[in-house]
């Protein structure tokens, strides 16, 4: 009996891949009544919206919080259109993060920053430790404002194509612009452009060198929001592989893609480990650009060329991740689940040689169970640490985990005391894990680095679109999501 799985069978649209941006995209267009096949590597989907369970805790595997499911939310606009929106516990975080830094006056002590979900009230608590920079803080924040109007236009377009697009007169002016660049003609303390400059760390880059723009986005989008699943982002992956079931695409796992293959100069199928051929009008992929374009490509020797003449972006950082239970009383913490842990105002310290798992560089820190303390046993916390690093730091992450491990720990204690007698189990991921996991070039956190040069990847095949944040809009959450939509909504136009 034939294998129906080994015939050739034909849809409108194949997506490689499982992350946020493979499922946006997907479901997207089985809403719109498109024959969408899914497949994904591993044997459950999210990509970096997975978790785990170890000793009775769901852990997850990288993400802290993300925006978009807000009422006008992306996300929650998906959810709704794929009907599952009710399936789901949504949490809030707010404050979105906690910042702690020296104290401002020189001598002992901390300054702790509450990053209020509400944006106003974080503006009054930045003008509490720095009155004199009062005014500085109120105009930088209306430059970020309108930056931020003008990516939520460019959003909601995507999600309403009814809506006129308005000329991104903001995008257009700063997109050449640092993040350093715009702190400057507003903000003098150096001190305080620390603080501002917070989430760099978290993004990879320096102030001096990440976009403006890209900060902008992820700075703002949290004031619409910030959030996490009740239960582990998993469960938001598994909502949408469900929706997406439900108006009729097709989801497979364990189905890994291992070739594109193209006809008449545009790419036509995809053939996968287990020697499966799918064929289809237009194929997404959400998976790693290098690995589809230099690997998966089955094209002419015309395209071949131009693939392997393409001057790519460079990768952006990636974590290490230390993910911990501990039973430890963090009451005193109230509604605190994010902290960021800086122990200079130095920002560009953390990105200066050996900065990698110093004690003087800055760590994240993530307490889930705060707001979620069903996610483990009762009288346990999870408490997840990240610590910015590169995967060339060593040249065995299998070697050196451990010690790596314990200099996290250490670190991580500073922040929370009492953390190191607590804890009762601890497993790290590298980014040769990540890597191995997403097979994302360099267990790269963000695709690309978010420099001002960053531009949407062309694509070397007609018919071949890209989603996530390889395809060069941004990282994180959010910006996956809308490129899912960017993706869906270009082939829409041609079905």
């Amino acid at each position: 009996m034939t294998d129906p799985l080994r015939q050739v069978t034909a849809y409108d649209c194949i997506v490689i891949g499982t992350g946020i941006a493979g499922l946006t995209a997907a479901a997207t267009l089985a809403c719109e009544g498109a024959k969408v096949l899914v497949l994904e590597k591993n044997k459950t989907p999210g990509g970096y919206l997975q978790s785990f369970t170890r000793k009775g805790a769901t852990f997850d595997s990288c993400v802290d919080c993300f925006s978009g499911l807000d009422s006008n939310g992306p996300i929650t606009y998906l959810l709704e259109a794929l009907g599952v929106r009710d399936e789901l516990d949504i949490i809030k975080v707010d404050p979105i993060r906690t910042s702690i830094f020296p104290a401002v006056s020189d001598g002992e002590g901390q300054m702790t920053i509450e990053v209020h979900g509400d944006l106003k009230r974080y503006i009054e608590e930045l003008k509490g430790f720095f009155p004199h920079e009062a005014l500085g803080i109120d105009s930088f924040f209306v430059v970020l404002s309108d930056i931020y109007s003008d990516i939520k236009g460019w959003g909601e377009g995507l999600i309403n194509t009814a809506v006129r697009p308005v000329m991104p007169v903001n995008l257009m002016k700063y997109r050449s612009y640092t993040f350093a660049q715009v702190l400057d003609s507003h903000i003098k303390d150096e001190k305080l452009k620390a603080v501002l400059s917070d989430r760099c760390p978290f993004i990879g880059l320096p102030p001096g060198e990440v976009s403006a723009v890209g900060m902008t986005a992820l700075i703002m989008s949290y004031f619409s929001g910030a959030y996490r699943i009740k239960g582990g982002g998993q469960r938001l992956a598994d909502a949408f592989v469900r929706g997406i079931r439900g108006k009729g695409g097709e989801v497979l796992f364990e189905k890994e893609v291992v070739a594109i293959g193209c006809e008449n100069g545009a790419a036509s199928s995809v053939t996968t480990a287990d020697g499966c051929e799918f064929t289809a009008r237009h194929i997404i992929s959400n998976a790693d650009y290098t690995a589809t374009t230099r690997r998966l490509l089955k094209a002419g020797q015309e395209v071949t060329a131009a693939v392997k003449s393409e001057t790519l972006p460079e990768v952006s950082s990636s974590f290490f991740i230390l993910y911990m239970l501990a039973e430890i009383d963090l009451s005193g913490l109230g509604n605190t689940s994010s902290i960021g842990f800086y122990p200079s105002f130095d920002m560009d310290l953390n990105f200066g040689k050996g900065a990698e798992f110093s004690a003087d560089s800055s760590i994240g820190i993530t307490i889930p169970t705060v707001l979620d303390p069903g996610l483990a046993p009762d009288g346990q916390h999870i408490i997840i640490a990240h610590e910015m690093t590169s995967f060339d730091y060593t040249d065995s992450w299998r070697r050196d985990k451990g010690v790596l491990s314990e200099k996290v720990l250490q670190k991580a204690s500073r922040a929370i005391p009492g953390l190191i007698g607590g804890v009762i189990f601890k497993e790290a991921a590298t980014p040769a894990t990540l890597m191995r996991y997403t097979g994302g070039e360099k267990g790269a956190a963000y695709g690309w680095k978010q420099t001002t040069a960053l531009r949407p990847v062309k694509s070397p095949l007609k018919n071949l679109y890209f989603a996530g944040h390889w395809e060069g809009i941004g990282g994180g959450v959010l910006a996956a999501v809308y490129s899912g939509l960017k993706a869906a909504r270009e082939i829409e136009k041609l079905l």
